[in-house]
């Protein structure tokens, strides 16, 4: 999932959105790993990053793999639940279920 983001711009919102379902909702949706990519592709490319949410993030929490101290606004909440509930609906669909 993460590898098809091609805009370096848009790692912000997704570390961002997957920051808040594992830290306050606790209801990650990408691995572990795939989480600690994330941080690690927009820790290096850091400095080539324009986004509006860009100030709200640590870089060296970055560098850290954590999102722990975030802060989050109403925005990013509400597009991490859709974006949970997105991928659930997919999960759904497909047969997979988390109860099983």
């Amino acid at each position: 999932m993460l590898s098809s983001i091609t805009n370096p711009n848009m790692l912000v919102p997704y570390y961002l959105m997957h920051s808040y379902l594992y830290y306050e909702m606790n209801e990650p949706i990408i691995s572990d790993t795939e989480y600690d990519e994330l941080c690690r592709e927009l820790k290096e490319k850091w400095d080539s990053v324009e986004h509006f949410h860009k100030h709200l993030i640590d870089v060296q929490s970055l560098g850290a793999g954590t999102g722990y101290q975030l802060k989050y606004n109403k925005r990013i909440e509400n597009a991490a639940i859709l974006l949970y509930n997105k991928y659930n609906k997919k999960e759904n669909k497909n047969g997979n279920n988390k109860s099983d």
